[in-house]
């Protein structure tokens, strides 16, 4: 007797009756993996005259990839509906608070951000929730929406699932960027293209994991899970941070203004090299450095914008000057991550340079060479 199937839509795929049990069991033993949409590209769809718009709804979009419910036991939670250039720090708080509190019921969490500013909110993130985090939290995005013909949403989404489940088995806790074919630091990446689909880079840090046919491959460096509580969490950070890059010809009044203001509470100078800046004549810094400092007590931290460089301070003689003026060097941290972890180090108290110079060049999440 010819033996009979049947076709199940939702997995795509014939079925024998000895399959039967299978069909049963197929979502006992999976992970349990949260996706909190954050908005960005891969969740937006265009309107009826072609500007993309926040989708109506994260689960309606990721529904176009059934594949991630066959991976793992998959539960969506819309959190925001943003264009990642509207994203700001108290965004950041809300979004590792949920991190931190969902994270004992889930075994991984996947966040669908937009790419603008998505190394600023997984670096903001990974401070907050420290050595406190115990599962693997993946971000990813996409250069086109996810229902546009050739886009790239649908390949990190299956990736990023793939890499949160590889962590998982790995005992692996970070906080990470998954787009194309590697997974990055969180702390360590930059976006380095507004067109490529392989978007983003850390320079200065290898790849955390390589992802290929075979299967996903974790660096020895990856962070393990601790043990540590999770009310040790520290979610929040400080307003009124100036980021300016150092460009010849910078009038160093318009600077002084807005420090005497009384608005600004720290200045983070991108340098033009190594941390070197202008030192002579009208266009010099120096007079900048040394009243915020010694007479506003508004710290100031000198970064570099080279892609995988860091300060050297004490190589050339405008970067020693700055130092003794009362700068603050940020080591081979990017620029996004400085100006990060300037903004959480202050809130936690950390105002005097000693203190902030102290944490700011000490390693907590992997954020820096120490």
């Amino acid at each position: 007797m010819t033996e009979s199937f049947y076709f199940e839509a939702d997995q795509s795929k014939i079925i024998f009756p000895s399959d039967n049990n299978n069909i049963v069991q197929k979502n006992m033993g999976k992970r349990k993996v949260a996706i909190l949409g954050f908005g960005g590209t891969i969740a937006m769809v265009p309107d009826s005259s072609g500007i993309l718009k926040p989708a109506k709804s994260v689960e309606e979009i990721i529904a176009i990839v059934p594949s991630l419910k066959e991976m793992a036991d998959v539960s969506f939670q819309e959190l925001e509906r943003r264009d990642s250039t509207n994203i700001n720090p108290s965004h950041w708080t809300k979004l590792a608070l949920k991190i931190s509190e969902i994270q004992n019921t889930v075994d991984a969490i996947i966040v669908t951000h937009g790419t603008d500013t998505m190394a600023y909110t997984a670096g903001g993130v990974a401070l907050a929730l420290g050595r406190t985090l115990k599962i693997p939290v993946a971000f990813t995005g996409s250069q086109l929406p996810l229902i546009a013909y050739g886009t790239d949403a649908r390949f990190n989404l299956e990736n990023s699932m793939k890499t949160v489940l590889q962590a998982c088995d790995s005992g692996i806790a970070e906080v990470m960027i998954v787009f194309s074919d590697c997974a990055l630091r969180g702390c360590r990446a930059i976006k380095t293209s507004e067109a490529k689909f392989p978007a983003f880079d850390s320079p200065a840090f290898p790849h955390l994991a390589r992802i290929d046919a075979v299967g996903v491959h974790f660096i020895a460096d990856a962070l393990q899970a601790s043990g540590e509580t999770a009310d040790e969490i520290k979610p929040h950070f400080q307003r009124g941070i100036l980021a300016i890059d150092l460009v010849p010809g910078l009038e160093p009044g318009i600077l002084l203004e807005v420090l005497q203001s009384g608005k600004c509470q720290g200045l983070l100078l991108k340098s033009l090299g190594a941390g070197n800046v202008p030192s002579e004549e009208e266009y010099s810094l120096l007079p900048v450095i040394r009243e915020a400092v010694s007479i506003l007590k508004i710290p100031v931290l000198i970064s570099t914008k080279f892609v995988g460089g860091q300060t050297h301070m004490d190589m050339y003689e405008p970067g020693k000057l700055a130092l003794e003026a009362g700068a603050i060097p940020t080591g081979d941290m990017t620029d996004v991550m400085a100006q990060v972890k300037f903004m959480w180090a202050l809130a936690q108290g950390n105002r005097s340079p000693d203190d902030l110079r102290r944490v700011i060049n000490t390693d907590i999440i992997g954020e820096i060479t120490a």
